[in-house]
């Protein structure tokens, strides 16, 4: 009996590591948001950040992002590549370790990301590329080989995505990236060749359709959301005009959208490359945090009974505790809405003429897609995990009961029966405290995506960063850049 009761202690204090790590992901947050990159890294390559084997995976992507931010794009190149390998191995995670988080909790499992996150790994890797690629200090073969193997990540991207589409099915997902779409789009006009244009050409028609299919499910781009969300099996059956009509009703940042890809697709058919792509990573994904989810023990389906069986015990049990455990808890990860709310020009001036003023548009709302996707899963998880905590409730009320029977044999009863409760009532906090969501991520992914392509004649320009939000209005410079012929420049900031 002493074994079976520290296995069922064991079994209920088993938690993960997300208390420390939510503390630690909100002070390098802080620092990166101050600015203070050095004390971030510090924090970062601290032993007790992401210290177990299980979290390694968002050591790596931590370390690379921070990396990329201070522009030291080799290091965070290899830190993707790392990160990316890693993901992929862990994604069939080892059998002991599905049980295990099937017994207790998925802090306990290794963590591979979210597919948005896996994702974004590819996004990072092929930006690390193209930015040494633009380093003109590098000599021709490196930068065509960072070139080939932007190219290289853009198409194993798609291969993933691919993936997601053919496994998700007719259901609300995470089955398309139009940052994939756009990002790539740019990249494959400033290879150069008739093929890579071609490639780009499409890639801006494809993220129309997928705006259209996929990204509709959105707050961000459609006021009708929800309804789109709730119809989405049915819209085989029907008509595109009925979809657009009945169940889209397109937000300013979708208008913008549109506006942007037909502008693209006009200026590529007929052959014109844009010159100039500015990508703004704006903010700090929201983090996850936890849905707590209470229900009431069914104290009801146990017939009451003198007899001393254990169907019985558990029925004193359950009316015993009604006044202090009365409901079975756990808890779900979620991802709060927090939506895009500031409206973001681009300003080229020349000397003190302004050349021209330019949308940025949100071409990935990550925080809102990380809202969708974390909402589906916890649905997913609900019936598991309540099957789970009720199997362990089960296992509490038979420790409780060879309790009682242990005390029983020395003929008290209250005595047997109010340890019996207690023991119940102690295993019951141990398993809610077993039960914490996972809540790890990668926590400084940027809020959203804004892009904006131009073409621009060879010369130095302003870059202004416009930014209004109700009635404030500010403006940042984001730098003076050169533009020669025949160059393609593609420019990067993360703005809070």
């Amino acid at each position: 009996m002493a074994l079976k009761r520290a296995l069922l202690l064991s079994l209920f204090l088993l938690m993960g590591c997300a208390g420390t790590s939510r503390k630690k992901t909100l002070m390098l947050r802080n620092l990166v948001q101050a600015g203070e990159y050095q004390k971030a890294s510090d924090l970062i390559e601290a032993k007790d950040f992401y210290h177990d084997k299980e979290s390694l995976l968002l050591k790596l992507l931590e370390r690379g992002t921070l990396q990329y931010l201070r522009a030291d794009y080799s290091n965070a190149l290899k830190t993707f590549d790392e990160a990316k390998n890693l993901s992929d191995k862990l994604f069939t995670v080892s059998i002991s370790k599905k049980i295990k988080a099937a017994v207790t909790n998925s802090n306990s499992d290794n963590y591979y990301g979210e597919k948005y996150e896996r994702s974004m790994i590819r996004y990072y890797q092929a930006l690390c590329h193209y930015q040494l690629f633009q380093d003109l200090n590098l000599e021709a073969k490196k930068r065509r080989f960072h070139l080939s193997g932007a190219k290289a990540v853009l198409l194993e991207w798609n291969s993933l995505l691919d993936n997601y589409k053919s496994t998700s099915g007719g259901v609300v997902a995470y089955k398309d990236d139009l940052l994939a779409k756009t990002f790539g789009a740019f990249i494959h006009e400033h290879a150069g060749t008739r093929a890579d244009l071609r490639i780009a050409l499409n890639l801006y028609k494809e993220a129309k359709k997928v705006l259209l299919k996929n990204y509709n499910t959105l707050e961000t781009y459609n006021q009708l959301h929800s309804s789109f969300k709730k119809n989405l099996n049915q819209f085989e059956k029907l008509s595109l005009k009925k979809i657009k009509t009945s169940y889209i009703k397109a937000t300013p940042y979708a208008q913008e959208f549109e506006k942007f890809l037909d502008s693209r697709i006009k200026e590529l058919s007929k052959g014109k490359r844009s010159n100039l792509m500015v990508i703004i990573e704006k903010g700090l994904i929201t983090n996850k945090s936890v849905d707590k989810v209470d229900f009431p023990i069914p104290a009801a389906l146990f017939p009451a009974s003198n007899k001393k069986d254990f169907l019985s015990f558990a029925s004193t049990m359950m009316f015993a505790s009604a006044g202090s455990i009365p409901k079975i808890y756990f808890e779900l990860p979620k991802v709060s809405y927090n939506p895009v709310v500031e409206d973001i020009n681009l300003i080229i001036k020349k000397g003190d003429e302004v050349v021209k003023k330019e949308k940025m548009v949100v071409v990935n709302p990550l925080a809102n897609l990380a809202s969708m996707i974390m909402e589906e899963k916890s649905s997913g998880l609900y019936a598991g995990i309540g099957a789970r905590v009720a199997a362990k409730h089960i296992a509490a009320l038979l420790a409780a009961y060879a309790t009682y029977r242990q005390l029983k044999k020395n003929g008290a009863e209250f005595m047997a029966t109010a340890s019996a409760a207690l023991a119940y009532a102690a295993s019951n906090k141990a398993i809610e405290a077993s039960e914490r969501a996972d809540t790890r991520n990668w926590s400084l992914l940027p809020h959203h995506y804004r892009m904006s392509s131009l073409n621009l004649p060879p010369g130095q320009y302003q870059l202004i960063l416009e930014r209004k939000r109700g009635e404030v209005l500010t403006q940042t410079l984001l730098g003076v850049h050169d533009l020669k012929k025949g160059e393609g420049k593609l420019l990067t900031f993360r703005k809070f």
